[in-house]
């Protein structure tokens, strides 16, 4: 293999390593200075450039029309990139066939009073002609390849198309812009074929440093070599800028504009959100609590293409928890809410606002509603600052306003620190923190979560739900939260609907549906028992106290956030597995509630009286549902074999002991003060 390449090398560097030894080192300056040479390098230097941006101009415009998909497309692109295929000579002598005197056109530009063949303008089209395929095809596959949620994105923050493309699609793009101007540029510089059948060669009108070589080498071989270095160190140039990394290059060039501005820089920063050094959530940030209180949604639409038929109301200042397995239709609902989809047939309300109906389809982005997806999307090109300042500038706020409110929310969500940074530089819990501070700044009305905390650790996931619960509840936001975690339902949901394969199969309370499920189905996806109550002991020794002043002992509480948010007396819920439960036939005559025939001694903490309220069967076990004194319902799953035994029955008095090791304590966010 390595002798293959030694051979490969060998073939490439040659003929450079012949030429140099021909070529009259010591006299290159005059060479290179004589009237002929210094005509050449002049025009092939300002048609090249001229032709280069004629190709940007028209060549970004078809790469983005080519990367979209439309009936024809793949015929359009196989024309688009055709003269990269073809011999040069052929491209010149299509060109001559169209434009020359006696070609397609030729009668009408002569009847204009214009002459284009054997002209300089012949030589910048024929140098377009052969050039432009190369910046659209490179473009064009970047575009095609491209991650679009940061457009989507945009257009939830309420950026139009031209601001999109021009603030987020481009700027992505840009590296694959670079390397296709400069291989335009390089293909320009070299052009010979298509020029010397289309424009003739006329010493300095059309004869570019390409021809003066051809024609220099018989007579002046000398000069026709100190041309072709020019042509190579030029060519390597160019393809050596295809090669550089523009996206570390610009990011550089940030740093020092940040820098010369006195934005400073953003070495030194923070690794991490949940480093020890991160600073606390705050209890309250009047400067960014302005948003507009919560409006009641109600959503209702089919859509045939994803086989979704939903209808669900949302009321004011309310969390709506949306759970479901895959592909049961929960990213729809957000992107009908949102504005990203069209419910055709179907109805959008944000109060008493129609915003998707047969009236007319208001777009993402003038809703007042924010979308917060599991992706952060932060706009790797741009600062945290402009980040968060996105929003409102695409509303019409000025400049300095955008950034005085994206510095009030990034303090409100304890990111002030990130201000300078790159979005390419934050860690997964930083840009959530980012994304959450973009999405509120643009002063919702409804905040969608579309499992925003899916792609963080357990740490930064447990400060996100925090900050999402307290701004929610600052600015009594109405919000729909998309989530899989059962504890993150608990603490920030007041209701729960369930969907199964598009259609909404139970919905209620958080505490109804999440502790007693209707259906097989939300029993097999929580498969979790949800208490509440208010805290009570410490966190080292936990305990929910029930309605009836029933206290349920828990584990200790994990995480140094947890802790510093314990407060007694506040709301939590316990929440525990229905195999963590064990049940003993209580005596109905006894007043204190005791076992019939005395309960073992052990390690169990938690004996809850109740009563059997419901028994149904659940594969090989049997899920019993036992109400509490306070009305709230617990799971559990015994052994048919059990069942029958302990001879249950609805209403049949029972004690439940569990475990406190197996009952975890999940604090409700604290509201705003």
């Amino acid at each position: 293999m390595v002798l293959l390449a030694v051979v490969g090398a060998c073939a490439t560097i040659l003929p450079f390593v012949g030429l140099g030894t021909r070529v009259a080192w010591m006299q290159l300056p005059a060479l290179l200075g004589s009237q002929s040479a210094r005509l050449a390098l002049g025009l092939s230097l300002r048609t090249c450039l001229l032709a280069t941006a004629i190709s940007v101009v028209l060549g970004v415009p078809l790469a983005i029309v080519l990367a979209h998909e439309w009936p024809g497309v793949r015929a359009a692109r196989v024309l688009a990139v055709l003269p990269m295929t073809m011999p040069p000579v052929v491209a010149g002598t299509a060109l001559l066939a169209t434009l020359g005197k006696r070609g397609m056109l030729g009668p009408l530009l002569e009847r204009l009073g214009l002459q284009v063949s054997f002209t300089t303008a012949a030589v910048v089209i024929a140098q377009v002609f052969v050039s432009m395929p190369y910046l659209v095809v490179t473009l064009e596959a970047a575009l095609r390849s491209r991650d679009t949620r940061p457009e989507t994105i945009a257009r939830t923050l309420g950026a139009g198309p031209t601001t999109v493309l021009a603030r987020i699609t481009l700027p992505l793009a840009a590296p694959a812009l670079a390397r296709g101007t400069a291989l335009a540029l390089g293909r320009s510089l070299g052009e010979f074929g298509a020029t010397i059948a289309f424009a003739g060669s006329r010493e300095g009108v059309t004869r570019t440093v390409p021809l003066a070589v051809y024609l220099e080498r018989e007579h002046d071989t000398p000069t026709a070599l100190a041309l072709a270095v020019v042509l190579i160190a030029a060519s390597f140039l160019v393809v050596g800028a295809t090669s550089v990394r523009w996206n570390v290059l610009v990011r550089r060039l940030f740093r020092f504009g940040a820098a010369v501005r006195g934005g400073g820089s953003p070495e030194g920063d923070p690794a991490s959100l949940d480093d020890a050094a991160a600073p606390a959530v705050p209890q309250a940030q009047s400067s960014a609590a302005a948003s507009p209180c919560g409006v009641a949604v109600h959503v209702r639409f089919a859509s045939a293409a994803r086989n979704v038929a939903v209808d669900l109301s949302i009321p004011a200042g309310r969390t709506l928890a949306l759970i479901g397995p895959n592909g049961s239709g929960k990213s729809t609902v957000c992107e009908v809410v949102a504005g990203l989809l069209d419910a055709t047939a179907g109805e959008v309300r944000l109060g008493e606002r129609v915003v998707d109906g047969p009236d007319g389809f208001v777009p993402a982005g003038g809703r007042d509603v924010a979308l917060l997806s599991q992706a952060p999307g932060v706009f790797t090109h741009m600062s945290v600052l402009d980040n968060v300042a996105f929003g409102p500038r695409c509303r019409g706020a000025s400049r300095a306003a955008a950034r005085q409110l994206a510095r009030a929310e990034l303090a409100a969500v304890g990111a002030t620190h990130l201000a300078t940074r790159r979005g390419d530089e934050l860690s997964g819990g930083q840009a959530a923190r980012v994304a959450l501070a973009r999405a509120l700044a643009t002063r919702p009305a409804v905040l969608v979560l579309d499992e925003p905390t899916a792609a963080v650790d357990v740490t930064a996931r447990q400060e996100l739900r925090s900050l999402v619960a307290h701004r929610a509840a600052q600015s009594a936001l109405t919000v729909l939260l998309v989530t899989h975690d059962v504890a993150e339902a608990a603490a920030l949901a007041d209701d729960v609907t369930v969907l199964d394969r598009g259609r909404v199969v139970e919905s209620g309370p958080a505490a109804r549906v999440l502790a007693a499920p209707a259906s097989a189905f939300t029993a097999r996806l929580t498969g979790t028992t949800l208490l509440r109550g208010t805290l009570a002991g410490s966190p080292e020794q936990p305990r929910l106290r029930l309605r009836d002043g029933t206290e349920v002992v828990a584990a200790p509480l994990d995480g140094a956030a947890n802790r510093a948010d314990f407060r007694i007396g506040t709301t939590a819920s316990a929440l525990f597995p229905p195999e963590a439960v064990a049940l003993y036939v209580r005596d109905s005559s006894s007043a204190d509630g005791s076992v019939a025939g005395g309960m073992p001694a052990g390690s169990p903490r938690n004996a809850l009286c109740a009563t059997v309220h419901e028994i149904d069967g659940n594969g090989g076990l049997v899920a019993v549902v036992l109400e509490l004194a306070d009305g709230q319902l617990l799971r559990a799953r015994l052994t048919p074999a059990a069942v029958v035994e302990l001879a249950l029955r609805p209403g049949r008095p029972v004690t439940a002991v569990i475990k406190a090791a197996q009952v975890r304590l999940v604090l409700a966010a604290p509201t705003a003060t």
